[in-house]
């Protein structure tokens, strides 16, 4: 048998129909459709008869979560009088609750008014690429912390994130802890931090060439040993050092220094 497709096949129903496909056999002629491909009897906008008993109803949403009442929170590491520990702490004491109304005041305000930007969050990438560079000259979390009066673990939080709870550093934070860990240099931190040591022994050079022997500039530095001298690294020295060496310099440099003594001398 040969089939022979016949153009325009069917009866005229509104829908393309199926195209007829005449077989030519040694007993006689036959017609049969083909399916046409795609075809699965979908009228748009309806859902088929077999999806229909599928679809159920909407499912319930669950029930919003109640909050704990507010309560006066106890002592910790955020104070009273801040909007942190009204939101975390659900803290309800007057100066906590102050402390939310004038935020939402700010923000309201800030959200209305077109001559102010209410941006709430900043990216934490100058953040932490300035707390690194404080790092590398000596000055820890812990220094910029009591500088900034932040805490310890959001500083820890920007730089390493969380690994107890598996969070990556932050993205985020907010624009008065970028204004306070942008504020905090080196000259503010105290003496243990390490600073580049060039401009040190360039004032002790200047001294040392106008006379100064090292064995005075040790002693004048605070040595206690017996044969002071400068016991002072090349490549770095603490803050506290090159600040008393500015002192040092500030106080000998126009003065005329003392006659060399020498060691065959009574």
């Amino acid at each position: 048998m040969v089939p022979e497709e016949i153009p325009g096949g069917g009866a005229s129903t509104g829908v393309a129909s199926a195209p007829v496909v005449k077989v030519m056999g040694a007993t006689g002629t036959a017609t049969r459709r083909r399916p046409r491909a795609g075809s699965y009897g979908v009228v748009f906008g309806e859902l088929p008869e077999r999806r229909r008993a599928d679809v159920g109803p909407a499912p319930e949403r669950r029930p919003r979560r109640s909050l704990p009442p507010r309560t006066l929170a106890g002592d910790s590491a955020r104070a009273h009088g801040t909007y942190v520990k009204y939101v975390v702490e659900r803290c309800g004491c007057e100066p906590c609750r102050a402390a939310n109304r004038d935020y939402e005041r700010r923000r309201q305000r800030a959200m209305a008014r077109p001559d102010e930007l209410w941006l709430p969050y900043v990216p934490a990438g100058p953040a932490r690429r300035h707390l690194a560079a404080l790092a590398r000259q000596g000055v820890g979390l812990k220094t910029v912390a009591k500088l900034t009066g932040l805490a310890h673990r959001a500083l820890t939080k920007i730089v390493y994130g969380d690994a107890v709870r598996g969070m990556a550093p932050s993205k985020r934070v907010r624009s008065e802890t970028l204004v306070a860990i942008l504020g905090v240099q080196v000259d503010q931190a105290g003496g243990g931090q390490k600073v580049p040591a060039g401009q040190t022994w360039a004032l002790l050079d200047e001294l040392i060439a106008a006379g100064y022997t090292r064995s005075f500039l040790g002693a004048a530095l605070g040595s206690r040993a017996k044969h002071p001298s400068l016991q002072i690294r090349r490549d770095q020295v603490r803050a506290s050092t090159a600040r008393a060496v500015e002192a040092l310099h500030r106080r000998l440099i126009d003065q005329q220094a003392p006659p060399r003594r020498s060691r065959w001398s009574s």
